[in-house]
């Protein structure tokens, strides 16, 4: 499949020489996964490209990157989280970025990360893919939206910060704005900002504070709420919630959703909260990847990625 998509893009780019010098007009379509790199200032970064199926080139499509966490594998991350499937289903393009040593450079202060050590532009590699993807393929520049989880969900705050004139809105689980990058973050633009995060999170804590894994500390974030605030400012936002409610399907399970949404109408820009009560540093609907002891209890009142791509479709610039 990835060797015949590689012969599909290179007959693309073929025909889009003709195409520009106006000899010849065509369509074309297909749909699959590809592996694809970048050199980003001497290093090689990798990225996993998903076609979802009923890509054409006569429409635009939206495009979704999704992080993995610290230590995380872009490859799983689509299996992990479902969307591939929901791509497929929904008719958007799905990058799975590979941090690098497995993780992003996403403004702490962390001296246990190569990537925060080495100083890594994950700003310059996520700029250039979208340039790369916008070449390659019909891709809605208006429409391009970043999620992720834990340190992949605290690169979404840095790349709403400082890349907000090309992502349209974020998602960050279980994550919050690294305190190294608060006090500095000033987006030229505005970004819809979506946060799913537990409030029995040990590993990320929901009030702010270090970071810790295996009880070493890895850079401190703020609080949620702080986080909440601060893009609802930004955002121009109301300063009270525009919607509140609770999602409470599984009764017996101890946890519960408590929503807050501020939106502003005149712009469509948006920010939410979702509190999860009980929650620990989970993918809300997904699997209980490590143990309850160690990352608390994965909620399912919620699907995370289906809210995540209701709370992304409508937004645009």
């Amino acid at each position: 499949m990835k060797q015949k998509l590689y012969l599909i893009l290179i007959i693309q780019l073929f025909l889009l020489c003709f195409a520009y010098s106006g000899n010849i007009d065509f369509t074309y379509s297909f749909s699959g996964d590809m592996e694809m790199t970048l050199e980003i200032e001497g290093v090689e970064r990798e990225y996993f490209v998903h076609i979802p199926q009923g890509y054409n080139s006569e429409e635009l499509f939206p495009v979704v990157f999704v992080l993995h966490g610290g230590g995380g594998n872009a490859e799983r991350t689509g299996k992990f989280t479902g969307f591939t499937e929901l791509s497929d289903k929904e008719k958007f393009i799905v990058v799975y970025p590979q941090g690098y040593d497995r993780h992003w450079n996403d403004g702490r202060s962390d001296i246990k990360s190569k990537a925060y050590e080495e100083n890594i532009n994950d700003i310059l590699f996520f700029d250039e893919m979208i340039d790369a993807l916008a070449l390659l393929f019909k891709i809605d520049a208006g429409r391009i939206y970043v999620t992720g989880i834990s340190n992949g969900a605290m690169m979404s705050f840095r790349l709403a910060c400082e890349l907000s004139d090309k992502i349209t809105a974020i998602a960050a689980v279980s994550g919050s704005i690294p305190e190294d990058i608060a006090d500095t973050c000033e987006p030229e633009k505005p970004v819809s900002v979506l946060v799913i995060n537990g409030v029995e999170d040990e590993l990320v804590p929901f009030d702010g504070g270090h970071v810790k894994v295996f009880n070493k500390t890895r850079g401190k974030v703020i609080p949620t709420l702080e986080t909440i605030e601060k893009w609802v400012l930004h955002n121009k936002c109301p300063v009270k919630p525009t919607a509140v409610f609770e999602i409470n399907t599984e009764k017996d399970d101890g946890m519960k959703v408590l929503v807050q949404e501020y939106k502003n109408e005149d712009t469509g820009v948006a920010v939410v909260l979702y509190r999860i009560e009980g929650g620990g540093h989970t993918w809300p609907g997904a699997k209980q990847y490590l143990p309850e002891y160690f990352i608390g209890k994965t909620n399912h009142d919620i699907n995370a990625t289906e809210v995540i791509w209701e709370f992304f479709k409508d937004k645009t610039k």
